[in-house]
């Protein structure tokens, strides 16, 4: 009987759960799904939209699978409770998203689409089914990354395809999958030309389109419209690994399947030996169009020796005898060229397949947009790849630290002393916006630990306006706390990190992060609603073939050639759009661009609702819907004043004894922004959001400040080695929050009812705003934001 109530009431609680009964999925009208209009940008129900999102996992960790998660010895009673409660934590989870601002999330996860399941057996298919209902319950969109999960190849595999070769590629993949057996199919090198690899990708690609969740009408993952973008793959790079030549490491079956779709690419181009060798000055002794013996050769990084002489013993043989590579300088520019151009064209018919299979295996499939692939950054050759999907897409990071000690702000530094930029460098994000099509940022985050991080999401939001993005995702939320703790989120700030690029930090995580997820809330509303516009007229880089296929290409950081210098800054000026014309020689621009030699205009405007102040040090944002200012108020001169009577005054920071690297009163940095969530002027909005942040540290932390000095953050140094993540003494915070506080005056808030809120969503005091609009704001409450409603 006690079994029975239990289960009785397991019942009663999916009821309450956003679970529908099992029952065939209802036509869904394509009104429901995320497109892509005529105007290149994401639209959902007739009207555009925009998603500022969150990344993460949702399985649960640490003390939460210790003690939650389904063990095989467990009565039907502990199991009931467990579900239970991991129905609490993820519908928590779901509802602390919504509350902090996101609208969509970009998900890993780790489910085997070919399994069994039923809601409440607790496995991952069912902490994954359960959260996407909980999410959609709240309007929350995803992006779908369950491709990325594509299974595994195996020698068995080769019955995929029915052919002579099919032993000959059951003994290559025994070879290369080793000891394990198998080899994970998203890391195959092989995968852009081999059709039996294809093939296995399609078929995990449809197992996990078949998926069907009893959490949402059981439908199919592929039909569902909650899904408003999908990924074929996760920084592959593909293009990157087959010009350094990877493939050179495959066994000789897929080396030699490789160099035949070498030699038939320059038949089709070249017809015969003569018109080859007139092309490229000379060909190696043996090498033969008709014999199919034409080396793939000069790659990126030197072309091995080793690895060729089996496909012409007689051209290697005819190198010096201690050649072991066939470096780029070897051969002429034709030459290198046409290498560059295959792999490109490879690439793409790869991609393209893929993609058009895809399609075909769903309505969310078919109707909302497919990226072909992220990431490998400042590459001519991404453009050209993202131009036959239905969005581009790019991430960035950034590390905030200085690494000298004549920087001015030294140990830290802030973006909003120098011209606007999104990466240390070499610029990623800025790159492949193309025309007409919606531009994703699929990754982007700075380092913590940074004292003035509270920026980073208003210049994203900045560039993100002028650039008219359509998704900017924030890596990395991780996996959820547990909500049945009194303060959940009240935790160190993790600065986790890695000896790898240079010892860059890999704290990109804003779980516990007050300070920054309230500026984050701030910042996603401007760009969600659209109030800072778009640049007037963006300038378009047009590239053509000499561009394209130039063999520096190959390089990292060398594409784009002599305009790549001017990306940057005509990005953040003017807005920058980029397209591939393999059908012209040279490349041209239309619009205006910024040499970077030049003296920048500062402040520098993209529009009317924008400014970026590197000598006042700050970013500015001025609308009728919402207003903001981040920046180093010591420096400003007096209030900030918007043009729609909004002042932001009297900034006060109140720094908490033992707190590492305190806000001077000579910096007073401050974040802050009043903005309406509903996209109405404020005047007549009925609900407002206002931050008020500076910055916050572990308790205890400290930085070994001969390390930041030794290097360049990413490039020649390690500046995070040997630093103290810091560990509050019991009874002490374990997060030191330097508070801000000011007065504010904005008129079109009188007569709203306000409330303030801590960092758990707790109401920490109420009240009316007074006739005269006047807010005066303590640094002495723990303010995570102000609510306003009319």
């Amino acid at each position: 009987m006690k079994t029975l109530l239990l289960f009785v009431a397991m019942l009663t609680f999916f009821a309450r759960a956003p679970l529908a009964a099992q029952q065939p999925p209802v036509e869904i009208p394509d009104s429901e799904y995320v497109t892509v209009n005529a105007a290149g940008h994401l639209e959902l129900r007739g009207e555009r939209v925009r998603f500022w999102g969150w990344i993460g996992h949702f399985w649960l960790e640490g003390h939460l699978r210790d003690q939650y998660g389904a063990k095989p010895d467990d009565t039907p009673e502990q199991r009931a409770a467990k579900y239970k409660k991991m129905c609490e934590v993820y519908d928590a989870l779901a509802q602390r998203i919504a509350d902090t601002g996101f609208n969509m999330v970009r998900y890993w996860n780790d489910v085997d689409f070919n399994a069994a399941w039923t809601p409440g057996d607790m496995s991952r298919s069912d902490e994954f089914g359960f959260m996407l209902a909980a999410l959609e319950k709240r309007g929350i969109h995803v992006w779908s990354t369950s491709f990325n999960n594509a299974g595994f190849l195996t020698p068995a595999d080769a019955a995929i395809i029915d052919g002579p070769d099919a032993g000959a590629w059951a003994a290559a993949v025994a070879e290369q999958a080793g000891n394990s057996g198998r080899i994970g199919v998203r890391g195959l090198r092989q995968i852009g030309w081999d059709p039996r690899s294809q093939e296995k990708f399609k078929r995990t690609m449809k197992s996990a389109a078949d998926w069907r969740n009893p959490y949402q009408n059981n439908i199919r993952l592929g039909d569902n419209p909650q899904v408003a973008v999908w990924e074929l793959s996760n920084e592959e790079w593909y293009f990157a690994h087959l010009t350094r030549g990877d493939w050179q490491t495959l066994p000789k079956f897929f080396r030699d399947s490789l160099l035949a779709r070498w030699n038939e690419f320059l038949r089709k181009e070249y017809k015969d030996d003569n018109s080859l060798r007139a092309a490229w000055g000379f060909l190696l002794d043996g090498e033969s169009l008709d014999r199919g013996s034409v080396l793939l050769a000069p790659l990126a990084s030197g072309s091995s020796a080793r690895a060729l002489n089996d496909a012409n013993p007689a051209a290697i043989a005819a190198l010096a005898p201690a050649q072991q590579t066939l470096p780029r300088d070897m051969f002429n520019r034709a030459r290198a060229s046409d290498v560059v151009r295959f792999f490109s064209d490879l690439h793409i018919a790869y991609k393209v397949a893929m993609r058009d299979y895809a399609k075909t295996l769903g309505k969310s499939l078919r109707l909302s947009p497919m990226v072909l692939d992220t990431g490998d950054g400042f590459r001519m050759q991404s453009v050209r790849l993202h131009e036959q999907g239905d969005a581009s897409t790019m991430c960035s990071y950034l590390w905030q630290v200085a690494w000298d000690r004549e920087q001015r702000r030294f140990p830290f530094l802030s973006g909003l002393d120098e011209p606007p930029r999104m990466s240390m460098g070499i610029p990623w994000v800025e790159t492949a916006r193309i025309p007409g099509k919606p531009f994703f940022v699929y990754e982007i985050q700075q380092n913590n630990p940074d004292k003035y991080r509270a920026e980073f999401p208003y210049r994203v939001a900045a560039l993100g306006a002028v650039q008219d993005w359509d998704i900017v995702c924030f890596h990395l939320f991780g996996r959820p706390n547990d909500p049945a703790e009194k303060a959940p989120y009240t935790k160190q700030l993790n600065y986790s990190h890695g000896g790898g690029g240079g010892g860059t930090v890999e704290g990109v995580h804003y779980k516990n992060d007050e300070i920054y997820t309230s500026a984050m809330k701030g910042a996603g509303l401007f760009f969600r609603n659209g109030f800072l516009g778009t640049a007037d007229k963006p300038t378009v880089m047009t590239f053509g073939r000499n561009s394209m296929f130039a063999p520096e290409s190959a390089d990292y950081g060398k594409s784009f050639g002599n305009l790549g210098e001017r990306i940057t800054a005509t990005a953040n000026r003017y807005g920058l759009h980029m397209r591939c014309a393999p059908d012209q020689e040279g490349d041209t621009v239309d619009g205006p661009t910024v040499d970077p030699w030049l003296q920048q205009a500062n402040p520098m405007r993209p529009n009317t609702r924008i400014e970026h102040d590197w000598q006042k040090g700050h970013i500015k944002f001025d609308t009728p819907q919402a207003v903001s200012y981040t920046g180093f108020f010591a420096q400003h001169g007096g209030p900030v004043v918007f043009q729609n009577g909004v002042t932001l005054a009297d900034v006060a920071i109140v720094n908490p004894p033992k707190m590492p690297y305190p806000m001077s009163d000579d910096e007073r940095y401050v974040s802050f922004t009043l903005a309406a969530q509903d996209g109405l002027p404020l005047a007549t909005s009925r609900s407002v959001y206002l931050s008020l942040v500076s910055t916050s540290f572990n308790n205890g932390f400290t930085l070994n400040e001969d390390n930041v000095a030794r290097g360049d953050p990413g490039h020649t140094g390690r500046p995070f080695e040997g630093m103290n993540l810091g560990r509050a003494p019991d009874g002490e915070p374990p997060v030191l929050v330097a508070r801000a506080g000011a007065t504010i005056t904005a008129p079109q808030l009188a007569g709203m009812t306000w409330k303030t809120l801590d960092w758990h969503f707790n109401e920490l005091a109420s009240g009316i705003v007074a006739p005269d609009g006047v807010l005066s704001i303590s640094a002495e409450m723990p303010i995570f934001s102000i609510e306003f409603s009319r």
